[in-house]
């Protein structure tokens, strides 16, 4: 494991704890290995489906770092004893990410919205990030009867980082399931951050009012997640006290 990282379990699920100036050492070792590596933002739905879905539990398992973005992860961590990894949240990651591979001069493709949204986000991305070469770029949304030509574009333009987002089907799975056709280099997937560098909406707002509003609303087009998520919080809350007094 690199230095100033600790690898920590939730529910058996790996949680990589990595403070802030272990953070640029630690993505430099991983793109400087051979191979590909995968970074994951991990959720508390994709805790819970990694808790009972192999595919999620082997993607997460694979990934060179899994950096945990909801507030219930950071609690559990603390709540069972272990290392509390920093909170991070998703969009503002992917700019720190940007940014410390703008510093050694490294290289990004971008997939993900459409092409209308790739080059716009293309265009903001040279603006911000000057000293950061993007080697190519895709929308997210094509037919399968191409998708081994972008494969073989993306390898040939060897970038240290593929950058996907809106669009993807099968969102950090397609990287997983893929990960074996790029060449070394590291892979994330963020739903927001096309959208905000291409303009098309606002940077993301982690207030809890704000994001409490939203699944509120969500919750009003999608009734059945009335039942469905306060189930899902019960049951983690139940998993986590089973743990914690297990080891004991």
């Amino acid at each position: 494991m690199t230095a100033g990282v600790i690898r920590i379990r939730i529910l058996g699920i790996p949680v990589d704890v990595i403070d802030e100036e272990s953070l640029p050492g630690a993505i430099e070792s991983s793109y400087t290995v051979e191979g590909h590596r995968q970074i994951i933002l991990l959720g508390f739905n994709d805790l819970m489906r990694a808790r009972f879905i192999r595919e999620h539990r082997l993607a997460i398992a694979q990934a060179a770092y899994v950096i945990p973005v909801s507030s219930l992860i950071n609690w559990a961590a603390s709540f069972l004893k272990l290392a509390r990894p920093p909170l991070r949240r998703p969009y503002p990651f992917i700019i720190k990410l940007l940014g410390i591979l703008e510093r050694k001069n490294k290289s990004v493709y971008l997939l993900g919205a459409t092409m209308e949204g790739v080059r716009n986000a293309e265009a903001a991305l040279r603006a911000t990030f000057p000293g950061l070469r993007i080697v190519g770029r895709h929308a997210a949304r094509f037919p399968s009867s191409i998708e081994h030509d972008i494969l073989e574009a993306i390898k040939k333009a060897s970038p240290t980082l593929l950058l996907a987002g809106s669009n993807l089907k099968g969102r950090h799975l397609w990287l997983a399931r893929r990960r074996g056709k790029f060449s070394a280099g590291l892979s994330i997937w963020e739903s927001s951050c096309f959208g905000v560098f291409s303009g098309k909406r606002s940077k993301p707002n982690y207030n809890f009012g704000v994001r409490f509003s939203k699944t509120f609303f969500g919750t009003l087009i999608r009734p059945w997640r009335i039942i469905l998520r306060p189930l899902l919080y019960m049951l983690f809350f139940l998993l986590i006290l089973i743990n914690r007094f297990s080891k004991k």
